[in-house]
């Protein structure tokens, strides 16, 4: 019996062949969603494009830069769930099978976390101020393990033009530039800050190594059922079709969780709801990212709010979140590696912020060095972690001198580290170590420099 396929769908065929983008999958079976590889190889998504990118080896399957990433995150996506499921192949045609291992992990999940809220809301806290080396005084926190559902869904990242038409959208825009000369500049900027926020948050969501024996404790089944579940879910933005995923992320499917900061309150309170410890860690490491990040908005608080309307978008963050892990990968993988341990950690975020803190300019040529794995982007870097330190040691200028604006924003205070680190040992390498080899590939260093972070 003979086939029958409309104009429509023979265009949508001959569209996805002739513009199929350049993925490197190498010899492997999986692929990403075709619209998804469409949209990547005609740069139809936020940041496309973004100025901070380099340009990529001519030579190479890629084309572009966000190409380049996308094929080494997919990669890792794909390679994280067969460790964690022991299926031998991830594609749509197991996807249901998929689906249902992450529910019945969830499930599972939710009845031990549900009667040991209390203990799993304070060791998020703990992890994330021991990842991110958080002075006890920075912040307030506000957590809340939630039942699936049970998300409060005020507040989302839903900034208000997302309900306004293309028309509407680009007229806001001309009206934004015409206000705001550098309004297009600092959108780009914010764009990739968003992205290296969201890259160190996606991290949180394996940081429970740090604490298995106090999971253990708790149930020797959490750290293979968080694998399971956090890994799956993050296959879902690779296979599922965008407006699937975007459905999922709004609340359609129910959200995972949320975070916002309230900067009245002193210190001010970083407020998260997950509805499964990893996700909570993900929420507080963003939490803590967007504080260091606002650094990099401008000055006048008219134009800061301008610049996060047109950007801090759901549509957005669902694109952080699938190239910003590699990205942010990248750039922390240029910083010197005397911040990387002991209590020269704390260094890191100040680093951080003054990076966002750069003129937008001279922002993109230190990030599109870095991302290039340029040694001048290292040299940068180590100069300004120079005069960080310079700072610290001449108890430089005051919270309040330093960082004077009406930009609604918080410094993590400034305290001198008090020794050299020990070991050259970093957390995210130690991690990446148990994802691809299992928690014995360890040395025993590693495994008491991991064990030490939880302390």
């Amino acid at each position: 019996m003979a086939i029958k396929i409309t104009a429509e769908q023979l265009k949508r065929i001959n569209s996805l062949i002739t513009e199929a983008p350049p993925i490197d999958y190498g010899d492997r079976p999986e692929r990403m969603d075709p619209d998804l590889e469409s949209k990547l190889g005609r740069g139809e998504f936020p940041g496309a494009g973004n100025k901070a990118f380099p340009s990529v080896d001519p030579e190479g399957i890629a084309n572009t830069f966000e190409e380049l990433v996308a094929s080494k995150r997919f990669k890792d996506v794909v390679d994280t769930v067969k460790r964690y499921t022991g299926v031998e192949e991830v594609s749509q045609n197991n996807f249901q099978n998929l689906g249902q291992m992450m529910m019945g992990a969830f499930m599972r999940i939710q009845q031990i976390e549900g009667q040991n809220k209390k203990a799993l809301e304070d060791l998020a806290v703990k992890i994330v101020k021991e990842y991110l080396a958080v002075p006890d005084d920075a912040f307030q926190y506000d957590v809340n393990l939630m039942e699936f559902g049970e998300i409060d869904k005020e507040g989302m990242q839903m900034k208000p033009n997302q309900n306004q038409s293309e028309e509407q959208k680009s007229n806001a825009a001309e009206e934004a530039v015409e206000e705001f000369e550098d309004f297009d500049i600092e959108k780009e900027k914010r764009r990739f800050i968003n992205m290296l926020i969201q890259g160190a948050a996606k991290k949180g969501h394996y940081l429970y190594h740090m604490v298995a024996e106090e999971l253990n404790d708790i149930n020797p089944d959490l750290l293979n059922l968080y694998g399971v579940m956090m890994s799956i879910n993050d296959l879902v933005y690779w296979i599922m079709p965008d407006e699937a995923v975007m459905n999922q992320a709004s609340g359609g499917g129910g959200m995972g969780g949320k975070e916002e900061v309230d900067p009245e309150t002193d210190p001010p309170t970083i407020k998260v709801q997950g509805v499964a410890f990893p996700v909570l860690v993900h929420e507080l490491i963003k939490g803590v990212m967007e504080v260091l990040g606002t650094q990099g908005l401008p000055d006048d608080p008219r134009q800061a709010e301008m610049v996060m309307d047109a950007e801090d978008t759901l549509t957005a963050e669902v694109w952080d979140l699938r190239l910003g892990p590699v990205i942010w990968e990248k750039f922390r993988a240029a910083y010197p590696q005397s911040i990387m341990g002991g209590d020269m950690d704390e260094v890191q975020n100040y680093l951080f912020s003054e990076f966002a803190r750069m003129d937008s300019d001279l922002f993109f040529e230190l990030a599109k060095k870095i991302l290039s794995g340029n040694e001048e982007g290292q040299e940068e870097l180590s100069r300004i972690v120079d005069g960080i330190i310079k700072e610290l040691d001449d108890d430089g200028m005051s919270d309040e001198e330093d960082y004077e604006d009406d930009t609604p924003t918080v410094d993590i205070p400034r305290t001198r580290p008090t020794s050299e680190p020990a070991q050259d040992y970093d957390m995210d390498k130690i991690l990446e170590k148990i994802f691809s080899d299992g928690m014995e590939s360890l040395t025993k260093g590693e495994e008491d420099y991991l064990k030490s972070q939880s302390k």
